[in-house]
């Protein structure tokens, strides 16, 4: 990595982490509901995770929120299209999932499918990079829950509903 490149990615990560506060503290004010997707995407028994510019465990899912009139399956693809630069065919829905914490009540579906390309994440303040790990070893600042999803996977595990 070059100089410009270290400190490139120095403030971006300092961003996001500001932003990622910030939108805590909204979420604490307001209470929102909010819908959201994972996209668990495997080719040859490797996953595909994307790393967060910040936090104690940066590697994840690719996902977000779903947006008003979005189909869950389509916001799961855009997702993973837009985290990673991964098109993904959709096979399957793996479940749903609730997560109530930061002043929000979140509802999170996860769908399995298959990469049509290789990653590529485009320049943003949010991911620094996109990579497929073999499904029994994630990086060790991998998110529980990205654990706890890989292994509902690797058990054969449908249509489940959990706590996140």
């Amino acid at each position: 990595m070059t100089f410009w490149q270290y400190i490139e990615n120095a403030a971006l990560g300092s961003a996001y982490a500001l932003a990622t506060g910030a939108r805590a503290l909204v979420w604490r004010a307001r209470r929102p509901m909010l819908i959201g997707v994972r996209a668990l995407i495997v080719r040859d028994d490797m996953v595909l995770l994307i790393r967060h510019r910040a936090g104690r465990t940066p590697w994840a899912l690719p996902g977000g929120g779903v947006e008003r009139f979005e189909r869950m399956q389509a916001a799961a693809a855009r997702e993973a299209a837009e985290e990673s630069g991964v098109r993904m065919r959709v096979d399957y829905f793996l479940g749903l999932y609730d997560r109530f914490g930061g002043g929000a009540s979140n509802y999170i579906g996860v769908f399995v499918g298959a990469p049509l390309n290789e990653p590529k994440p485009p320049r943003s303040v949010e991911i620094a990079e996109a990579r497929f790990f073999p499904l029994g070893a994630l990086p060790t600042n991998t998110d529980v829950a990205t654990r706890r999803r890989v292994a509902e996977y690797r058990s054969g595990a449908r249509g489940l509903y959990r706590d996140w």
